[in-house]
């Protein structure tokens, strides 16, 4: 005859281990969950991405900047290379065009145009970039107007909501560092830069979601 507690703690045990498997909820699939690319941040930058907050950080021209949305990196990406579009979304560009491009490589050239004060500041800079398609790219200045060094790149990051489920959501990184050319306001520039940065990521999760 069967002991009635035995058999409890035995179905007892059997159910746990079916839940480290299986449960999004386990042991198990919590250590994957945490490790995902939103997961490892800082618990104030989570919060702010998953409420659709950017998040920069960084001062006097090297920055990081993140922000999630909600699509597949195949529509970020061809949101991020659609350099020639660039003037219908992204703040303060009047002109955006490839020069070249081989395989992989572009030189592209933007025209920056924005009110400082009472005045209009036209600013060109043309840009070496890398693709890495759907997963990122590199990119270093050539030559600017006002710029003396640039160089940073955009990574993108695909997030599940669990450890094994759909990828519905793009983590998309942000990292530059930028220095004026000697005359320029140090301050000044700083302070537009890192603005510009934040506003670009807005801008280019409105336009994915635009396109979708």
């Amino acid at each position: 005859m069967l002991n009635p507690l035995r058999t409890r703690f035995s179905l007892g045990l059997l159910l746990l281990g079916a839940l480290v498997v299986a449960e999004p909820g386990s042991v198990s699939a919590q250590t994957g969950l945490f490790n995902g690319p939103v997961d490892v941040l800082p618990v104030q930058e989570r919060t702010a991405l998953r409420e659709g907050r950017p998040i920069v950080t960084g001062e006097q021209g090297s920055y990081t900047a993140r922000i999630l949305i909600n699509a597949t990196p195949a529509r970020v990406w061809a949101v991020l290379t659609d350099y020639p579009s660039y003037t219908r979304f992204l703040p303060n560009v009047a002109s955006s065009r490839v020069l070249q491009s081989n395989g992989n490589q572009r030189i592209v050239e933007q025209v920056d145009r924005r009110r400082v004060a009472l005045i209009t500041v036209t600013s060109r800079t043309r840009l070496a970039i890398t693709e890495t398609p759907q997963s990122g790219l590199r990119f270093e200045l050539v030559e600017g107007d006002n710029i003396q060094k640039m160089q940073g790149g955009w990574t993108l990051q695909p997030v599940a909501a669990y450890p094994g489920g759909p990828t519905n959501q793009v983590l998309m990184t942000y990292q530059i560092q930028a220095e004026p050319k000697s005359g320029t306001p140090r301050s000044l520039f700083y302070n537009l830069f890192r603005a510009q940065v934040e506003a670009s990521l807005t801008a280019i999760r409105a336009e994915v979601g635009r396109r979708a």
